[in-house]
């Protein structure tokens, strides 16, 4: 019987075959060798937080929320070995157990490790790499079935397999470096769009981290920094304010182990766009972003999010190692958003830019293929490890990868 499957903001809708929860990895295994024997398309799923339909299929899809779990920290090297479908928020209290943590994370924790992996997610910052940049080792099941560890001892298929888009197999195991355990101060304080975009560079290279969103309804910007610290936790309680407010941004002053204090409460559905522009373009690119949106769109109220990024060697890193800038821009679901979304666009990529994987884009294959020097590189792993592509999905084949 054909099942329905939606993604977390409903933008993306699929109709498996079959969608397969396996609770080990051999009944993983087994399933994805039957539906690649059958021909079917087989894509896995954690959280559904992709807005891209990376996870669309009319075959196998494969639900990994069961294969769950922090497995071992190595205590020589601080590498914390996990299963695939662990979700962010689950890796913080076992991770500070062991004296752990991430070196950073967005503000959404609720993915699944391999997909934020898998989509190169990431927080903002150039002193800390994205998740893709984190994995040190990656296990994947093939369409035979098999078991294949990549890793470093053959770094060139590693720099496909952390940012893979789940095409060269099912991952089932992901081995992440680690940082010794550590709380942040986290401040928030409005500014004026000119003095915060001017001053951002200096702010970024002072702290930890920072970001800044600016709230199209206000004209103001609010920026966010996090600071190392050795002080007492003080988490305030605060309510969850609507998008596009100042109230939702601007925070108390607050300390917390880092795992609890990089996310925010998202319970609205949204969906996103979000590209990465070298640093130096990040500045014009988004005064003119500002300027369309206020005259062409002046009813989007989302907040726009500008944040930086370390330059990554993953073949399909969107940075593609340089360091860079992301802005993101955002919509309520259930609103229009093709329109301004493409207007967008056509700022971000005549400013160099490249898309986040996991988020939209109107991009096709000729468009992937100039901006991705690697990608033949890229290719050429995926055909060898999934020659029948059993792992492309009409999404991926439109954008170049099922050659």
């Amino acid at each position: 019987m054909t099942a329905t499957w939606s993604n977390w903001a409903g933008n993306v809708v699929a109709r498996p075959r079959a969608v397969v929860r396996p609770a080990s990895i051999d009944k993983l295994r087994r399933a994805v060798r039957e539906a690649a024997a059958r021909g079917d398309t087989i894509r896995a799923v954690g959280a559904g937080h992709s807005f891209a339909p990376l996870c669309q299929t009319d075959g196998l899809l494969l639900d990994l929320s069961l294969l769950s779990g922090l497995e071992r920290v190595d205590p020589a090297t601080g590498e914390a070995t996990v299963l695939a479908g662990t979700r962010l928020h689950d890796l913080g209290e076992p991770l500070l157990a062991a004296g752990r943590a991430l070196a950073n994370q967005g503000d959404i924790d609720t993915q699944a490790v391999a997909g934020a992996v898998a989509t190169g997610t990431h927080g903002t910052g150039r002193k800390h790499g994205s998740f893709a940049a984190m994995a040190r080792a990656i296990e994947l099941c093939t369409p035979e079935g098999d078991l294949v560890t990549i890793d470093g001892r053959d770094p060139d298929r590693l720099r496909a397999a952390s940012l893979s888009l789940g095409l060269l197999g099912v991952m089932t195991r992901l081995t992440l470096d680690t940082v010794p355990a550590y709380k942040l101060r986290g401040r928030t304080r409005p500014l004026p769009f000119d003095a915060c975009l001017d001053g951002f560079l200096a702010e970024e290279t002072a702290r930890r981290t920072a970001e800044f969103w600016w709230l199209p309804a206000l004209d103001q910007c609010v920026l966010k920094t996090f600071d190392d610290t050795d002080a007492p936790i003080d988490r305030p309680e605060t309510p969850e304010y609507p998008p596009g407010t100042l109230e939702r941004y601007l925070k108390p002053d607050a300390v917390d182990w880092s795992w609890r204090m990089y996310p925010s409460v998202r319970t609205t559905p949204f969906v996103e766009m979000e590209y990465t522009l070298p640093l130096a373009n990040g500045p014009d690119a988004m005064r003119e972003l500002r300027e369309m949106m206020r005259t062409r769109h002046p009813d989007c109220a989302w907040a726009v999010e500008y944040r930086t990024q370390s330059g990554e060697q993953s073949l399909l890193s969107p940075t593609q190692g340089a360091e860079s800038v992301t802005i993101s821009v955002h919509q309520a679901a259930e609103l229009p958003w093709d329109a301004f979304f493409r207007d967008a666009e056509v700022i971000f990529l005549a400013s160099g830019g490249r898309p986040h994987w996991g988020k939209l884009h109107c991009l096709d294959a000729a468009g992937i293929a100039r901006r991705y020097p690697a990608l033949d590189a890229f290719r050429a792993v995926r055909r060898a490890l999934d020659p029948a592509g059993a792992f492309v999905n009409d999404h991926l084949a439109e954008l170049g990868f099922a050659e």
